[in-house]
């Protein structure tokens, strides 16, 4: 009888804590994307949105804010709200309205989000980030960093952080008739991280490590 007990209180208490708010944006805040799909494998679609917010990022930025939600009975409810895996929508004076930048979508159980930071013309910056729900939260599984220059290089950093394996690419190009490129160069390897990041902790190219055997180093 007690076990019986304690198990429905386990219960209880499980679809307590399972209870979540009606979704209800600040006022001011914009929706620029929406995506729909299966995080958690229960079956039911959940609802996925990028907002611009009222908050200022120094001089010239505005933050923007993630919302995963759920849909119970007839309602969307937020799930979980992140500011730190999506970029300012202006920044260094450039405001982008339309988000060209920037990409959602759901793909087998995971939520991929795309950013690209043009630096100058030639210049962009591009990350693909690979968040998986389990063991109750989100967490980055897997990312790609394109540091790319039109004339010049385009450098890769591939990382899938459930097997632990990097490939990195040095490509490279000239727009110059008389001017030979260097060659290109692929490394792959296995590099000991010790956790796999949650997604509340991780922000788009802040993190650098050192390639194991060389000077140089991979992003994410």
């Amino acid at each position: 009888m007690k076990n019986i007990f304690i198990c429905l209180l386990f219960f209880c208490l499980k679809g307590y804590g399972q209870e979540l708010k009606d979704f209800r944006p600040p006022a001011g805040f914009k929706q620029v994307m929406q995506a729909e799909g299966d995080l958690d494998k229960d079956g039911i679609n959940e609802l996925v949105y990028i907002y611009n917010t009222t908050r200022k990022s120094g001089e010239d930025g505005f933050f923007r804010v993630l919302y995963i939600c759920k849909k119970q009975n007839g309602k969307v409810k937020l799930w979980k709200e992140n500011h730190s895996v999506i970029w300012e929508y202006q920044r260094y004076g450039r405001i982008f309205d339309e988000v060209p930048d920037l990409n959602m979508n759901i793909k087998n159980n995971t939520l991929i989000i795309t950013q690209t930071f043009n630096s100058n013309s030639r210049h962009s910056h591009k990350y693909k980030n690979i968040f998986r729900y389990q063991n109750g939260d989100f967490y980055l599984i897997g990312s790609t960093y394109n540091d790319f220059d039109t004339c010049e290089w385009d450098f890769q950093y591939d990382i899938n952080f459930s097997t632990r394996k990097v490939n990195v690419a040095y490509t490279y190009g000239t727009c110059e008739d008389d001017k030979t490129p260097p060659e290109d160069k692929y490394l792959n390897f296995t590099y000991p991280f010790k956790q796999i990041l949650k997604m509340d902790i991780f922000t788009p190219g802040n993190t650098e490590i050192k390639i194991p055997g060389s000077k140089k180093f991979f992003y994410y």
